[in-house]
């Protein structure tokens, strides 16, 4: 039995069967790409073939919005963009991803905290408590808000190319996320790309560089409690 190149079979799988976005990277696995702005990925092109052919496929599948691309300045806007396409619905969020995730999934922000860049000029108490929320429920919220995608149909998992500071995301059916949760793809410098449960504990690292103080990691170190971690190691795909 003849097995599948595994990133076409990724990039069938994630691309919702585009005939044209496979037949590119059937020619990127027969001939690997070497520009940088074809990879899609500062320095990328004095990568390994390999990882030079799944950049370019992760930079094609999120151009052509079949995946969500958000960089860690910008990365509360991946909240809107699942709001706007129905991914998920605010109000009936579970009672801790609400609690947690809420002033994001509204577009709402904290009320109070209008005046000025990482100013607190209005309610100290309700961030206080607020921050204090995030930190002891984090984890407990993360779990809560990937069931309500479930619930709506989809899986959400990421798509871990690089350790760069952009993250990406793909909404996949069901079958498509239990064949490839926790697959690696390739490896650069002992960086192992592939597809993986939400990285929570980077988009937990992402969440505080683009919200400053609003986030929850003023005089705390590391992750909450439970906080899903990023294994170094994943299986490849085969």
């Amino acid at each position: 039995m003849i097995h599948e190149n595994p990133l076409l079979s990724f990039a069938r799988d994630f691309s919702g069967d585009d005939a044209a976005i496979t037949r590119q990277v059937e020619s990127w696995i027969a001939s690997p790409p070497e520009d940088s702005k074809v990879i899609g990925f500062h320095g990328s092109a004095k990568y390994n073939p390999n990882v030079r052919c799944f950049l370019a496929t992760v930079s094609l599948l999120a151009n052509e919005d079949k995946i969500y691309r958000a960089e860690d300045k910008y990365l509360f806007w991946i909240f809107g963009r699942w709001r706007e396409e129905g991914v998920i619905d605010p109000a009936t969020l579970p009672r801790v991803a609400k609690a947690v995730f809420g002033p994001w999934t509204t577009g709402e922000g904290i009320d109070g905290l209008t005046k000025g860049e990482h100013s607190q000029a209005g309610d100290d108490d309700a961030l206080s408590a607020y921050h204090k929320a995030v930190w002891s429920s984090y984890a407990e919220a993360t779990e809560e808000f990937e069931q309500h995608i479930a619930s709506r149909g989809r899986s959400l998992l990421s798509v871990d190319a690089t350790d760069g500071d952009t993250m990406f995301f793909a909404l996949v059916r069901p079958e498509i996320a239990r064949h490839w949760r926790e697959k690696g793809l390739c490896e650069q410098d002992g960086y192992r790309s592939g597809v993986r449960s939400p990285m929570w504990d980077r988009f937990w690292d992402h969440m505080a560089y683009c919200m400053g103080c609003l986030w929850a990691t003023e005089d705390r170190e590391g992750y909450p409690l439970g906080t899903r971690l990023r294994s170094e190691t994943i299986p490849f795909a085969e």
